[in-house]
């Protein structure tokens, strides 16, 4: 797929789109709505992972009876993963697509992208679109998929403990159609979002090498460059997905694996700090621009407040002519007023990132990190204590 646009609003950057399921839904579905589409995705992924476990699990006895020590209907990683994150994933698809666009298309919209260099420009939204639509890459995300699952739940059991997807050495009906199917989707849709992010990481750097024409005293203090920082935050569903993940997991052990919420919390502090340095590392690849853009702000603009403070200390200070005095009072001057503009240009420089970083989106991101840890509270307190708690607070 080559695009060769003629204006910003006529590139196209379909690096979320397209890939088997979306292809074999659009069949399913024989319709051209997004709507549609998506609900029609999501309800397949849950008939094909969670209802086939509920159906075996109900025929061997194993979703709500005591005959094995964890009931499929009690194992609070199979809601999280397949109830929730997969759903979100999913939808994530548009508001990640939307961002993508909008930002690609700004670069030309706003002319960080010179005219000289628009030609390289469209060549790198070429390259990581080729790289998506590869049949290859999805062949092998499906496979790395398949082969980690294998690994994780044939070779490595999880735990020791009889549960709905093996009895003692022997794996339930349920527990092969997890291993093989399942945890397989999940899997997959975990990497290619991965896969998907680390192209986009690919493009930036690849953006990062042009020439830009960037502004060291515009007001996001990167430059011009900040609107990627805000853009990180519609990634927001995904991280919150990957964290809901995590956060299955660690309700499973504390419910069930004799682990604590007191000493899981350590394991979740990592995990946020880790997913916020991961998420953001792709802007790092304008760190160098962005440095020495500052450092030459700095010289000439240094160079320039130094002529006109100059100049205002010899009107004002040094040599005030009479006649200057009355016909232009210091009180209300214009000398003034442009005295402090520029001193704010010159704060503007000093005061630039060195990656285009968006404290209101840092917070987006955090706050979707924690925000799927928050259910492990109820695994330590129950429901009916915190929701009179938090009524009592408010009222």
């Amino acid at each position: 797929m080559t695009t060769t646009p003629d204006t910003a609003d006529s590139i196209d950057f379909p690096l979320v789109a397209g890939g088997f399921d979306e292809l074999l839904t659009r069949r399913i579905t024989n319709s051209e709505t997004q709507f549609a589409i998506r609900l029609t995705r999501v309800v397949v992924l849950v008939a094909v992972t969670w209802i086939p476990l509920l159906l075996l699990s109900l025929a061997s006895g194993h979703a709500v009876s005591g005959r094995v020590d964890v009931p499929l209907l009690h194992d609070p990683a199979l809601y999280g993963r397949f109830l929730f994150v997969l759903p979100v994933l999913e939808l994530a698809e548009v508001v990640v697509a939307l961002s993508l666009i909008v930002q690609v298309r700004h670069f030309i919209q706003s002319a960080i992208i010179p005219e000289q260099e628009r030609t390289r420009f469209i060549a790198a939204v070429n390259e990581v679109i080729r790289i998506r639509v590869s049949i290859y890459a999805e062949l092998a995300i499906a496979a790395l998929a398949w082969g980690i699952s294998i690994t994780m739940r044939l070779i490595i059991m999880r735990g020791e403990a009889s549960s709905w997807e093996h009895l003692d050495s022997s794996i339930t009906p349920a527990g092969w159609w997890y291993a093989l199917v399942s945890l397989p989707v999940l899997l997959f849709f975990l990497i290619r979002w991965l896969f998907i992010f680390s192209l986009w990481a690919l493009f930036l750097f690849r953006v990062s090498r042009l020439d830009l024409r960037l502004t060291p005293t515009h007001p996001d203090h990167a430059g011009g460059l900040g609107f990627l920082g805000w853009g990180l935050a519609s990634f927001a569903s995904v991280l919150m997905a990957v964290s809901a993940v995590i956060s299955a997991g660690f309700a499973y052990e504390i419910l069930h694996g004799h682990e604590s919420l007191d000493r899981l919390k350590y394991h979740v502090i990592v995990f946020v700090i880790l997913a916020i340095i991961v998420i953001h590392m792709p802007l790092l690849a304008f760190a160098g621009g962005l440095s020495r853009l500052r450092f030459r702000g700095l010289l000439n603009y240094s160079r320039l407040v130094l002529r006109h403070d100059r100049a205002f200390d010899e009107k004002w200070i040094e040599n005030p002519q009479p006649a200057t005095k009355a016909s232009e009072p210091l009180l209300g001057s214009s000398d003034v007023q442009s005295l402090a503009d520029i001193a704010t240009a010159y704060n503007h420089v000093d005061d630039m990132w060195l990656i285009p970083f968006d404290l209101k989106g840092f917070a987006v991101l955090v706050v979707s990190a924690l925000l799927p840890m928050v259910p492990l509270i109820a695994t330590v307190i129950p429901l009916n204590e915190i929701l009179p708690k938090l009524l009592e607070l408010l009222l």
